[in-house]
């Protein structure tokens, strides 16, 4: 097997000029900043073979193993999948936030709550004052002193009637006047309802209160105390962020590769060595005749509320495993820490024996979660070092180095 990738192997297996030598020194260097900084000595130096066994590179002694921290994984195979990769941005789940603002105008009475509190639902989260309120309020109170009233004369007449003092007319009467007083509270409480008042007990009062109608954090404030609002205002935003959609842009090149109910997974600038697992809840049916793209939805668990409505990320979108008719295809993958670089050329260590390792080139192929597709160099079942290659790839270029002095 020759190639570029083994030309690379093979050069780092050589003396180079004093150009790489100080490139490598300053690899070595930042692996005992790196322990420095963390309050301990850098890792023991490997003890150096008399004479390298063929087809190994790197040989460390027991103790510089075990310093060095080597974690040993097999390489795998993993089913083919399709895939797409869309841009897009974290927003809210619109069942999951509220929008609280008055129903009328007036001025801001009181702010009860700061940016992330948490309320439960129901919570007073601010208060206003208005004009209307009040009369509503007034009207309410005389309505149902009516209805009182009409309430008695009714008992009054019917006792009357009973005994045989006042007429069935009368008694007619007074019931049709307590119905009409009855219609004119109802319609005061569906008043009141409109402009955001729950019972209307008690004093006469120009306050309103404004109720969160869901429980979660409070993600905006908008609002000062006397500060005059409208009806169409927004004073507080609720949000319950334990689930949240990334809405991606999909161009029509790949849309035959994106489903309902496909899986996908998620990175975040924010977050870049974490993966969220989400779905595709919905696709558009029609184009963005401007964009040529549709808009496709992914439903995300955000228990945890790390993923802000706002952030944008960036989605891999999987299909169904590839099939033929000899059965599932596979791909060759090793733990995304295995790979190294240099010059922009990847390889892996491969073990050979307990602290002896074999500088490998591999081609490399997608990125999957968690790991690496390796399509050219390795076969499944092979040990590499998953964790602890940085050190063994600054050994090499260590010895490389030396040889040079």
């Amino acid at each position: 097997m020759s190639g570029p990738l083994e030309s690379l192997v093979d050069a780092l297996r050589r003396p180079t000029g004093r150009a790489t030598a100080r490139a490598t020194c300053a690899a070595v260097a930042i692996v005992a900043l790196g322990a420095a900084c963390k309050g301990r000595d850098p890792p023991a130096a490997p003890a150096k073979a008399a004479a390298k066994e063929p087809g190994v590179d790197v040989s460390l002694s027991p103790v510089a193993l075990e310093a060095a921290g080597i974690v040993v994984a097999p390489v795998v195979t993993q089913p083919r999948r399709s895939s797409v990769t869309l841009v897009g941005v974290v927003d809210f789940s619109p069942s999951r936030v509220a929008r609280v603002g008055p129903n009328i105008s007036g001025r801001v009475g009181s702010v009860n709550v700061a940016p992330g509190q948490v309320v439960a639902r129901g919570a007073v989260v601010a208060t206003l004052v208005g004009v209307e309120v009040g009369r509503a309020r007034a009207d309410w109170a005389s309505a149902k002193a009516r209805l009182d009233l009409a309430s008695l004369e009714v008992e009054r007449e019917q006792k009357m009637n009973d005994a045989g003092a006042s007429s069935d007319r009368s008694l007619q009467t007074a019931r049709n006047e307590k119905r009409q007083a009855e219609a004119e509270l109802r319609a005061a409480e569906g008043r009141l309802s409109t402009l955001g008042v729950r019972g209307a007990e008690g004093p006469v009062s120009s306050t309103v209160p404004l109720v969160t109608p869901l429980a979660g954090t409070v993600l905006e404030v908008h609002a000062r105390v006397g500060q005059p609002v409208g009806a169409t205002d927004t004073l507080v935003v609720v949000g319950e962020t334990t689930e949240v959609w990334l809405s991606v842009d999909v161009y029509e090149r790949d849309l035959a590769k994106v489903h309902e109910r496909d899986e996908a997974r998620v990175s975040a600038i924010a977050y870049p060595d974490a993966t969220f697992a989400g779905k595709v809840d919905h696709v558009d049916t029609t184009v963005d005749p401007e964009r040529r793209v549709l808009r496709a939805r992914i439903v995300l668990p955000n228990a945890d509320g790390r993923l802000k409505p706002g952030m944008s990320a960036v989605a891999r979108v999987l299909g169904a495993p590839e099939t033929t008719d000899g059965g599932a295809l596979a791909v060759v993958t090793v733990p995304r820490g295995a790979v190294q670089t240099i010059d922009g050329a990847p390889f892996v260590f491969v073990e050979k024996a307990k602290g002896k390792f074999e500088l490998r080139a591999i081609e490399r192929g997608q990125d999957l979660e968690g790991a690496v597709e390796v399509l050219r160099g390795l076969v499944a079942g092979e040990p590499v070092v998953s964790s602890g290659s940085f050190i063994l790839k600054s050994e090499v270029l260590r010895e490389q180095m030396g040889s040079n002095d």
